[in-house]
Order: structure tokens, then sequence, then C-alpha cells
């Protein structure tokens, strides 16, 4: 009897200790449960959660197309996820990168220069850090130096490379501005190709010219149609192709439009010069100017077709007021049929298209 009291002693006390260690064990799960919520620790090297990655994305679409309740939305989930305590260094210059980044596009340089510099000394490599300092550059100059150090020390420069493309685009040098653009954009996310997408081509389409592009002409170098009187502007501030029709003096392109529209470069005289212009306009301005006043010239085609009177570019029919303008060009390798065959007349063309064929028109013979 004494025996069987024990046994049920001693089993009574290791089903106590089994549920006091249970209990315990429960008890430290929760408690390390609670800890995970409030301290965001390491994870594995060259890790980036995926809601820093849409963050810095979202980032990329708003420069591209600003929206100030985006941003403020974007601004305030930044601030909320700062707020995490984290041994992660990594992760936290990250965020201060997107911080940095978000107060640039809100205007207040002075906390995103703060946490940018935050950023790259809670991690040096850290690339949107780098890349957010030299945004805060004071001129191209400045900024083209920053970005090439930073290059050497960033956890990867692609979003770097990027931004240098547009520096060397905006100080001229196009060809290194496209070998940079070509040699990060296919490898970036697709809203990067937006951001940068229309400076690299740009950079392409002033790759062959020598010297950057003055000020007065920039604004017409974009995939925009171009202005009539934004091809008079581009042929005198790019060239001295009208320097036979002016004399080589100085005359104001307003004035000039107006008096190569009466001598017939333009086909409707009563055009405005914001009058967006197509291809045929921009055909009939360049053979004009190839001509350089000669009137055989500019009816040569108009002459050797007479006899079959039909035209060899089935858009362009014989003796439409673009029709030697067209043919001229074609002929001479300065504009191109858009499908080897027809030349699309009355499509747009493009201040990057026109500057183009004019560099091909200028230095023609």
């Amino acid at each position: 009897m004494n025996a069987t009291a024990d046994r049920s002693r001693r089993m009574m006390a290791r089903t106590v200790l089994i549920l006091a260690v249970a209990a315990c064990s429960l008890s430290a799960l929760a408690s390390c449960a609670s800890i995970q919520t409030d301290v965001r620790y390491d994870g594995p090297a060259g890790t980036a959660p995926a809601a820093l990655e849409s963050l810095e994305l979202r980032l990329v679409s708003l420069r591209a197309n600003p929206d100030p309740a985006a941003l403020a939305q974007v601004r305030s989930e930044l601030e909320a996820l700062s707020r995490t305590p984290s041994t992660d260094q990594a992760w936290l210059a990250r965020v201060l990168a997107l911080r940095a980044d978000a107060e640039l596009l809100s205007g207040d340089r002075q906390a995103a220069a703060r946490m940018a510099a935050q950023a790259l000394e809670a991690w040096g490599g850290d690339e949107l850090a780098a890349l957010a300092g030299a945004r805060l550059a004071a001129d191209d100059a400045e900024r083209l130096a920053l970005l090439e150090r930073y290059m050497q020390v960033s956890d990867g420069a692609l979003r770097l490379r990027a931004e240098l493309g547009a520096t060397l685009s905006r100080l001229g040098r196009h060809r290194d501005a496209l070998a940079a653009f070509d040699a990060a954009l296919p490898f970036l996310a697709p809203e990067y190709g937006f951001l940068y997408g229309a400076e690299r081509d740009r950079a392409w389409a002033l790759k062959d010219s020598a010297v950057a592009p003055g000020s007065a002409s920039t604004s017409f170098l974009t995939g925009d149609p171009i202005p009539l009187a934004g091809m008079v502007a581009l042929t005198v501030g790019e060239t001295g192709s009208l320097d036979w029709f002016t004399g080589g003096a100085p005359w104001d392109p307003g004035v000039l439009f107006e008096r190569l529209k009466a001598a017939g470069w333009f086909a409707d005289p009563s055009a405005p010069g914001s009058t967006p212009a197509t291809r045929k306009d921009a055909a009939l301005f360049l053979w004009s100017l190839m001509a350089r006043g000669e009137a055989a010239m500019r009816t040569r085609y108009t002459v050797r077709y007479a006899a079959r009177g039909s035209s060899p570019v089935p858009d362009v029919p014989y003796a439409s007021p673009w029709f030697d303008g067209v043919v001229g060009t074609v002929e001479e390798g300065i504009m191109a049929l858009v499908d080897g065959r027809n030349f699309s007349p009355d499509a747009p063309a493009s201040g990057l298209d026109f500057f183009n064929w004019l560099l091909a028109a200028a230095a023609w013979r």
C-alpha cells in the first residue's frame, strides 16, 4: 500500500513538472513572437523586402509623373517603416534612402540631404542613398563626379549608371550617355525605362552631334512634334545653313520664319509658327534648304516625272507642294520611306527626328 502511494506521488510530480515545462515553453514562444513583431532582425545578405522594392518603384514613377497625393501616401508609409526598430543596417539605410528621395520630390532638399547622409552612415554601400546624394548636387559637373565616385563603392550600380546617362546627356556627351543608358536600363524595372526613356532617345538622336545644342534649341529636341517655327530656330541655332539667305546677319527667328514662308519654304503661307510640323513639312523645308535658292533644283523631280505624270511614292501625289521635297530628301538619303514604299507625309515630325535630318541636310554636298 505504501509502495503504491509512493508511485502515485512520483507520477503526479512528473505530471506537474511536464505541465510546468510546457507552460514555460508556451510563454517563451509568446514572448519571442512579440519581439519579432516589434523588432526587425538581420535577414539574408543582399535581400530587399518586397515592400521596399514597391516603394522604390512608386517613387520612380512619381519622378516621371508627379502626383502630390500619391507622394504624400508614400512619405507616410516610409515614416511608419522608419519607426520600426531594427538591427539590420542595410534595411535601415534603404528606408532612409527612400525617404531622402521622397523629400527631394517634395522639394525639401535640407531634409533629403540629412536623410541621405544618415543612410550612407548606416550602410555606405546603399545605391539608393548614393543616388539621392548625387541628385542633391549643385550642378551636373558636381553630379558627374559624385556618380563616378559612388559607382566604385555601391552595392550594384545600375540605377547610378542610368542617372549617369542622364547627366552625361545634359553635358553634351551623347555617345557616353547612350552607352550608360544601354548598360543599365535593360536590367532595371520598366519604371526606370519610363523615367529615362525620353533622355535615352535624345542621346541616341544626338549621338552624332559634335557639340551640345544651345539653350535656345533644347526645348525643341524632344519626341514631340516640332512647330514650324521650331524648324527655323533649330536651323539657325545649330547650323550655318541659312547664312546664304540672311547674308550672315543675325535675323530674329520669328522674322526669318515669315521671310521663308514668303519664299515658299512652307506650303501654307498662312500657317502660324506654332503649327506642329509633319514629315511633308520637314521634307519641303529641308529640300529648300539644300537647294539654296536654285529654282531648277527645287523643281528637279517635277520636271523629271512630268512625262510620267505620276509619283514614285504612292502616298505623295505628283505635283503636290511637297512632291519635290519628299522625293529629293529620300533620294539623297536625308529622310527615308517608312516601309520602303510609302512616306507617311502626314505623320508628325518630332524635334529629335528633324534635328537628325537637319544635320544630314546641312552636311549635304
